[in-house]
Parts: C-alpha cells; sequence; structure tokens
C-alpha cells in the first residue's frame, strides 16, 4: 500500500493478520523511519508519528496520522480474522492447552463435572483460595465468568466500602477462568475497545478495576463503548480522516459479546451503567471481617492450605471442558409470567436472570439433558439457584428493595437513635465504624426509599439533620422472583 501528500509517502508490507505491518515513511527519495507495529493500535501510532514529526518537524501530523488511520481500517478489514473464525480459533486453543494439560488433572475436571454439588465444590475451592465467606458473591462471579461462552453474557458491579474485600473476591475468582478466556483491565479509557486486536473480545470475560468515583458527564461518556458492547454484543464508530484535503469516515467494528464485572465503593450508579449489570454487594459485617482475618492469621501461621496452583489448573481445564451448547429454558414463558410486567426495568433484568439460569445448565451440562437438536435442557435445579443467588439484586432492580450493606446500616441506626431524634450525618458517623463515603451514600439511598426523612439540608460547616420514618417500609420486601414450584412444575 501506499499513500502520498506533498511528497510523503508510506509504505505498508503487512505481517500476518493481528494489524501489525512494517510501516517506512519516505520524504521523496529519503527514508524517514521505519517500524514494524500493530496499525490498529493508537500508541503504536502515536509513537510512530512522534518518530516522524521529530525527524522532519514541518510534516503535516494530522495528514500523516490520516494516512495510518486508512492503513490500519484496511488491515482491520481485510487482514484481521473474522468473528466466526476468530471464535474457533479461540476454542482450537482451549482445546490445545486441555490437551496439554496432566490426564490426573483432567480426571479431577472431569470428576467435578459429574458431581451432584458442583457449585459446593466450586465454593469450596474459591475458599481454599484464600477466600472467606462471600459464598453467594464468589458463586456469582464465577457462573459470571461462565456466562462469558453464552449469546448473552452477564455483567456485574460490585458495591462496597474500601476495603471490604469486593475486588480481591473478584480477582480470586476469575483466576479460575482460563487465561484465554479472560481479559484484566485495571483501567478502560474511552476508546480502548475500539483498539483491540479484531476478535479478541469474543466471548471473553472482561475484569475490570474500581470505577471511578467522579459520576459526571465526563466518565458516563467513557463508560459510552462498555454500554454499547453490554447491549448490542458488538461495537461500531465512524471515525474521521483527511484524504487529500477532505474528510471521509472510516468504520471500525468490534465484535462481542462479553461478561463483565467492575468494583466500586460508590451506592449511586450512573444509572445508564447501572441498569446493564447486576449489582451485587460485598459484605461488610464485623463477623465477616473476623472471618476474613481468621482465615489471615491461619496463612499466616500455618502457610497456604491446599494445593492452590492445583485447584486453579483443574478449574481451567474444567472450564475448557465444557462445550458452548445452545441453551434453552423450558420454563421460560411461565417465569415472565410470574415475574409480571408492572415495572418497565423487567425488560432488562427478564434476561438477566435467563442468562444466570443458561450459566449455571452450561455449568452442569454433564448432568443436564440435551434434546435430539442438541440444545441442553435447563433444569429446575438451575432455577433454584438462580433465584437464590440474584434474589437481593433482582428485588432492588425491580421492587426498589435496599442493598444489604443500607438495610444492617438501617438496623444499626434504629438501635442508635428512636423515630422522634433528630440526629446529624456527622452524628451517625461517629457511631459508624465504617467509612465516610459508605455514610453518606446509605443515608441518601435510605432517604430516596422513604426510610429516614430529611429534616434539614447540610448548609456550610452544618451538617445535614435527619429523623428515622415511623411508618418506613418494611426493607426484607417480598422477593420479585417467584419460587420454583409456580415456575417449573
Amino acid at each position: 500500500m501506499d499513500d502520498a501528500d506533498n511528497g510523503l509517502s508510506l509504505a505498508c508490507v503487512p505481517n500476518g493478520k493481528n494489524g501489525t505491518a512494517t510501516i517506512t515513511a519516505c520524504l521523496g527519495d529519503e527514508v524517514l523511519a521505519v517500524e514494524t507495529m500493530n496499525v490498529t493500535r493508537s500508541k503504536a501510532r502515536d509513537a510512530f508519528l512522534n518518530k516522524v514529526c521529530k525527524e522532519r518537524p514541518g510534516i503535516d501530523r494530522a495528514a500523516l496520522e490520516g494516512h495510518l488511520l486508512r492503513l490500519a481500517a484496511d488491515l482491520a478489514a481485510k487482514g484481521g480474522p473474522a468473528p466466526e473464525a476468530a471464535e474457533t480459533s479461540g476454542r482450537d486453543s482451549a482445546a490445545d492447552l486441555l490437551a496439554k494439560t496432566p490426564e490426573s488433572v483432567r480426571a479431577e475436571a472431569r470428576t467435578l463435572l459429574d458431581s451432584p454439588d458442583l457449585l459446593q465444590k466450586v465454593l469450596g475451592d474459591i475458599a481454599t483460595l484464600g477466600v472467606a465467606g462471600e459464598k453467594e458473591l464468589a458463586a456469582t462471579v464465577y457462573l459470571i465468568g461462565t456466562s462469558r461462552l453464552l449469546p448473552e453474557p452477564l455483567a456485574a458491579i460490585v458495591q462496597g466500602p474500601s476495603s471490604s474485600g469486593k475486588s480481591y473476591v473478584v480477582r480470586k475468582v476469575a483466576s479460575l477462568i482460563p487465561p484465554e478466556g479472560v481479559i484484566t483491565a485495571t483501567q478502560l479509557s474511552p476508546q480502548s475497545l475500539f483498539y483491540m486486536k479484531p476478535g479478541s473480545l469474543v466471548h471473553r470475560f472482561i475484569v475490570a478495576g474500581e470505577r471511578s468515583r467522579l459520576e459526571n458527564d465526563d466518565s458516563a461518556e467513557a463508560t459510552r463503548a462498555l454500554r454499547e458492547m453490554l447491549s448490542e454484543g458488538r461495537l461500531s464508530k465512524l471515525l474521521p480522516i483527511k484524504k487529500d484535503g477532505q474528510l471521509e469516515s472510516i468504520l471500525v467494528e468490534q465484535d462481542g459479546p462479553i461478561a463483565y464485572i467492575e468494583s466500586t465503593t460508590l451506592t449511586e450508579l450512573f444509572a445508564e451503567d447501572a441498569n446493564r449489570c447486576i449489582l451485587l454487594s460485598s459484605d461488610e459485617r464485623p463477623e465477616q471481617t473476623r472471618r476474613i482475618l481468621s482465615t489471615l492469621a491461619s496463612t499466616y501461621a500455618k502457610g497456604a492450605g491446599g494445593d492452590r496452583q492445583r485447584i486453579i489448573d483443574r478449574h481451567h481445564a474444567l472450564q475448557r471442558m465444557l462445550q458452548p451448547h445452545t441453551v434453552v429454558v423450558p420454563f421460560a414463558e411461565a417465569l415472565a409470567d410470574a415475574m409480571g410486567n408492572h415495572r418497565v426495568e423487567a425488560r432488562r433484568a427478564f434476561p438477566q436472570v435467563v442468562s444466570m439460569i443458561q450459566a449455571l445448565a452450561l455449568l452442569h451440562q454433564h448432568r443436564r439433558q440435551v434434546d435430539a437438536d442438541g440444545r441442553l435442557l435447563a433444569h429446575a435445579d438451575d432455577y433454584h439457584l438462580a433465584r437464590h443467588l440474584l434474589g437481593q439484586p433482582m428485588a432492588r432492580q425491580l421492587g426498589g428493595r435496599l442493598s444489604g450493606p443500607a438495610v444492617r446500616f438501617l438496623e444499626r441506626l434504629r438501635e442508635w437513635f428512636n423515630t422522634t431524634e433528630v440526629f446529624t450525618t456527622r452524628d451517625a458517623r461517629g457511631r459508624e465504624t465504617r467509612s465516610k463515603s459508605s455514610v453518606y451514600g446509605w443515608l441518601a439511598e435510605l432517604h430516596e426509599a422513604g426510610m429516614v426523612d430529611q429534616v434539614e439540608t447540610a448548609r456550610g460547616n452544618q451538617a445535614a439533620r435527619w429523623r428515622l420514618s415511623p411508618n418506613a417500609p418494611d426493607p426484607d420486601a417480598a422477593a420479585v422472583l417467584p419460587p420454583a414450584e409456580r415456575v417449573c412444575s
């Protein structure tokens, strides 16, 4: 490929099918720079631009950048693997890795897949990795990782106070998903998903870091691409470039779908992000702190229990053994009828519940029936487990129920203050052992739910004043997910 502008030319020699090419920049007969790089990556292009412009400061950087963008688009379109090929390649790679796994590890994985109490054994392995308590959270994160293999994977945000262990649980559980199925990114920039290697996001589990505490228009814009990927399972974007002095647009596309998880200390999230994710909570209670300290003390005193690497290897083998069946939920219509249609949020919640059922069926595929068309049939047990794990998140999403930490904070407020007593935010902070930001967030959540009344807003150095609502609704409202006997009979 050649491209020229006022004597400047770019020669491109593709090197493989991953967007990598050798780029030569010439000014007339003079070679300014030669670089082998991935042209689809913005950092590589920026470095090349810096190199050329340093050599010849008078060169039109914008024009040169336009040339590189066109080359990137051509390579992505002509040289990159099709999404179907990328997905197949990922499965072949997993099969190769499984074949290289010691037979003893594969035998352990098969035994685990055949077990009638598979999920309990998974939780036992997670506990051996050092995760104390948090069984529901750990199981849910494991199933979100497993859901990467589904057409509509799950996404979640884990909320909790600082140092409550939410990121630790996510990190430990994610280590049980094979490396070829996970992308760990402590920070996602607004454009990062667009410029991944074509096909590299297909059926991957994206484990993000801590969400920014700034919830404003800029942060909402930064997560726009993520929202599109979670909703549509793919990304597309038109990028303007300059060609022959005229602006034209190129289409950059990125296929999914992805499973996704992140954590945050925020109690209130940008609504467009929150309603695409299942909202989970870490356990901030003193008894959970005791469990964590006991586990840490035992590790320091006796060393790590069990063969942790063996556990990780076993689960990598197990995940590679999972066949990507189409999963049918025979009782889906009964579930939809039983959930009702009173809230518009049900339109997003119902697919999330179904995806959790499908993830459970996929994980238990050795103990599930396959129909004549090769489709895996979800069982009533899958719904029973999904209802247990998603009961509180769905009650928050559909029934206006408070988060678990906010419910427990309300209980403490009722111990400290009576319904006729006015207290300030500072009073609550003085009695609460959790972080200041958590107290602010929980009070806001309780106020929105009608659990506390704000007598006076904060002014300058004067803290806001509150009173417990005497007729506050029951925070333990009935679950919105119907019992299994109503759905699966």
